[in-house]
């Protein structure tokens, strides 16, 4: 990639881990897109490729070309820029490598990282970005009803944690630490608020932050029906929730949901997965 065209596609890092697989270290990163990335120059280094080589490669996949993005990544000298891959097309780009060349040992490792490495590198950051559960929408209320008793809620939780916290500081620092809690809960809960004027907008749709949580959501869920074999590939479970989603709200993009619907997206989406779950515990059974 020429630098004009790393600067166009760069990406802020905002998780960044290494995992260990089979003794290699692989250094991987979630951005602020919500993705998650893997360098392509370390892999293939590991797998014993030419960098030069498997970077013309990807330039040349139309699809895997398009999705290709830098990050400044730390794998231990100091954050360096790296081309870098998103992991659902790790994949693609490993299956595409030629092995009439390669050394036995090196086919070898490059067969586990086909069969085996998306799944590790998806378990290390899954725990991070599965969905938020929202709460079921209660009968008769309204979206504001909804979000008052949500309020509500957080209210009594807070001041459970007050009680709690009354019992255990000293008398001389009560009143900073009561202070310091309540200025959080208080800044918090006005931005609860002004997210809820904003929801409550019909004529508005999600926010880039909403379209980013329900992205990760649709993953999370598309992972978990190729996981129990509902679908083919994991890429065709992400296609199966997105024409799903599109068929059952009347919507050509998950970014023109009209944000009163947010919840309920979420909502649905939720309780598919947790029919996916259920599914998978009755079949160990």
């Amino acid at each position: 990639m020429n630098d004009e065209n790393t600067d166009e596609r760069a990406v802020e890092v905002s998780i960044t881990k290494v995992v260990d697989f089979y003794g290699d270290q692989i250094t991987a990163a979630q951005g602020a897109d919500a993705e998650i990335y893997v360098p392509i120059n370390p892999l293939s280094t590991s797998l014993g490729l030419d960098r030069s080589a498997q970077q013309r490669r990807l330039q040349r996949d139309p699809v895997l070309a398009k999705r290709l993005r830098t990050l400044r990544i730390d794998s231990g000298g100091g954050p360096q820029r790296q081309v870098c891959l998103p992991l659902d097309l790790l994949p693609g780009w490993l299956f595409g490598i030629t092995t009439g060349k390669m050394a036995p040992e090196l086919q070898e490792k490059l067969n586990r990282y086909r069969e085996e490495a998306f799944k590790v590198l998806w378990d290390a950051f899954k725990g991070d970005i599965l969905p938020y559960t929202p709460a079921t929408p209660q009968t008769g209320l309204t979206t504001a009803e909804q979000n008052v008793e949500i309020a509500a809620a957080l209210y009594r939780m807070a001041q459970q944690q007050l009680d709690l916290e009354r019992r255990v500081i000293s008398v001389e620092g009560k009143q900073d630490a009561m202070g310091n809690y309540m200025r959080g809960f208080i800044q918090d809960t006005r931005s609860r608020l002004t997210s809820l004027e904003m929801r409550l907008d019909p004529a508005s749709v999600i926010t880039e932050q909403q379209a980013a949580d329900l992205a990760i959501a649709v993953k999370t869920l598309a992972h978990e029906l190729e996981e129990q074999g509902s679908v083919g590939s994991y890429v065709n479970g992400y296609q199966k929730v997105y024409s799903e989603m599109y068929r059952r709200y009347n919507i050509k993009s998950y970014k023109n949901l009209p944000r009163n619907r947010y919840e309920a997206v979420l909502a649905w989406l939720r309780e598919w997965y947790d029919e996916v779950k259920k599914e998978e515990g009755t079949e160990q059974k």
